[in-house]
């Protein structure tokens, strides 16, 4: 009777063994939709048990000894790093793609095409400079530019405040991601801790946290023995054990800027993400926004002192009664080409010549003035010294601004332009120009232009017929400019477009190669760690069986005992 309550023992355990293979199958099956999911198989053990009666000890029956999770934790953190990668070029693709079609190229309202116009409307001047709807063509042009230059940068600002938004809401989210860890952390341990081992959904849940946490920034995980993970960014801890660190955004004035930096919450250090979502969105902002920003900048600046260093010294239908220079000074009494002067363009040592003529009989007295910057003799041209020279010009009045401007009165019933400036210092002053402003945020067409069309300087020699003016004007389509890389105006704001068109094309390059690497990695993951219907089911019949035939088994046990029983009675 003992060796048949052994017996009994045997079927029973097979009984449990196989219905808890079975419940196995079926929670991978029930998980077969959940990307969360890493697939379970029970492992089978024997139990030792007694003798039988021919001596031999076949064992007790089976068991279900453990739970195994199917992960490859190499493949897990190679997963997360190409998925931080994946998610940073994409973030940076479709910046790039925002600023490109900002641009409007290739269209008949772009900025290259603005400026092709502009100057083909000063080509029309040359050769009918007496034409005033020629003039008003250049002035209608010349607006279009300037609020194409106001367009650009408004658009690129938006994209920076959406891109900061973008920062405060990946670090939101990666902080409550990091916190969650942490609690999983804890659970896990306890659960652990216990003989049945339940951690597999807290540990499905804990990798797939990490994996959302990668798409915001390039994690590093190390397990500990517990059970617990650490996780880190660079070489800095982000989590440990049940503890984060916390995450948070501060907010900086940059050049009248607001930039959002990353920083850890307990220390307020600087986090060093290299990949994700966060360091893309820095890296749109910072790089490829700002400095398209930069580079607009720079092409209004050079093409406001291209055509002023021209116009300047040239005259319209009119000359000026009474000329105000646009830009200040910060010290009058500081040579011109010194940054204590403080002028926003270049000036060098060279002379202006200066036209006066009476407008009733026609006399014109003509003086040259020479700029000496050669930083030799302690004499160099101050603006108080140029006003000082010009005042000294017959018919002409010269004073220096309570705000360090250059102001020039002609005598009355006379008229002032300049003919020549080889320093530059005119359009550096802003005496005689065509724009006004410095870069992109203030380029505007100077005032008096606005209100007086006359005043678009089309001729070299004073001559009403004379259109030379105009023509060299046009001709900065070929002139290059040392205030922009040796480049034309229309070669430089080429030249940033087509930078825009390399670097999005190449982030969608990478974009689609980490997302090939992704998809590779993630096939991997899922031979592993996915759930296959097929094998289930094999699976599900072969345990299925099992269990019939440790019932079975039992049922001939049973009817032996009864026998058995039978017997002895």
């Amino acid at each position: 009777m003992a060796l048949l309550g052994a017996a009994f023992q045997v079927g029973r355990s097979a009984l449990a063994a196989y219905q808890s293979a079975i419940a196995v199958t079926g929670q991978n099956i029930a998980n077969v939709g959940n990307p969360e999911y890493a697939r379970q198989t029970g492992r089978l053990s024997s139990l030792v048990g007694g003798a039988t009666l021919s001596g031999f000890a076949p064992g007790g029956g089976v068991r279900l000894s453990s739970l195994n999770r199917h992960i490859d934790e190499a493949l897990e953190n190679r997963l997360r790093a190409s998925l931080a990668t994946r998610t940073g070029a994409e973030t940076i693709h479709q910046s790039l793609t925002q600023t490109e079609a900002l641009y409007n190229e290739f269209t008949e309202f772009d900025l290259s095409t603005g400026l092709s116009d502009l100057l083909s409307a000063f080509s029309t001047l040359q050769t009918q400079p007496e034409d005033h709807s020629s003039r008003q063509l250049i002035l209608t042009q010349a607006e279009h530019i300037v609020n194409e230059f106001e367009r650009l940068r408004g658009g690129l600002l938006n994209q920076v405040s959406d891109l900061n938004e973008s920062v405060t809401d990946a670090v939101r989210r990666a902080d409550e991601i990091t916190s969650e860890v942490a609690k999983l952390n804890k659970l896990i341990v306890i659960e652990e801790s216990r003989p049945q081992g339940g951690a597999s959904p807290l540990r499905d849940r804990r990798d797939s946290l990490l994996r959302e946490l990668s798409e915001y920034m390039d994690v590093h995980v190390r397990e500990t023995s517990n059970g617990s993970i650490n996780v880190y960014v660079g070489s800095d801890p982000l989590v440990e054990f049940d503890r984060s660190r916390g995450l948070k955004v501060e907010i900086n004035l940059v050049d009248g800027l607001e930039v959002m930096t990353v920083r850890f919450s307990d220390d307020n250090a600087p986090v060093p993400a290299r990949e994700g979502r966060i360091a893309a969105v820095r890296d749109a902002r910072d790089v490829h926004v700002r400095g398209q920003l930069d580079r607009l900048d720079e092409l209004a600046r050079g093409l406001i002192y291209e055509v002023n260093r021209v116009h300047s010294t040239g005259v319209g239908l009119s000359g000026y009664e009474s000329i105000l220079g646009t830009y200040d000074v910060v010290d009058p009494n500081a040579p011109l080409s010194t940054t204590q002067a403080g002028l926003p363009f270049p000036v060098q040592n060279g002379v202006m010549i200066v036209q006066v003529r009476d407008k009733a009989s026609g006399q014109q007295i003509s003086r040259q003035v020479p700029v000496d910057l050669d930083g030799i003799g302690g004499n160099d041209t101050t603006l108080t010294t140029l006003a000082a020279a010009l005042d000294g010009v017959p018919g002409l009045s010269a004073s220096v601004t309570p705000d360090n401007r250059l102001q020039l009165d002609a005598a009355a019933g006379s008229e002032v332009w300049f003919s020549e400036d080889t320093s530059g210092a005119l359009a550096a002053l802003g005496v005689g120009t065509f724009f006004a402003g410095i870069d992109g945020s203030t380029i505007q067409v100077n005032g008096a232009i606005r209100q007086n069309t006359d005043l678009i300087a089309s001729s070299g020699s004073g001559a009403r017929a004379d259109g030379s003016k105009a023509g060299d004007i046009a001709l900065l389509t070929q002139t290059a400019s040392d205030l922009l890389n040796n480049r034309t105006i229309q070669e430089f704001q080429s030249d940033m477009f087509f930078e825009v068109a390399v670097k999005a094309n190449s982030a969608f390059v990478t974009a689609e190669s980490s997302d090939a690497v992704f998809s590779s990695l993630l096939a991997q993951r899922e031979a592993i760690s996915g759930v296959s219907l097929d094998e289930e089911a094999i699976n599900l019949t072969k345990f299925e069986r099992a269990f019939q035939g440790a019932s079975r088994f039992i049922s001939v046990v049973d009817q032996l005992t009864s026998d058995l029983i039978a017997l002895a009675g």
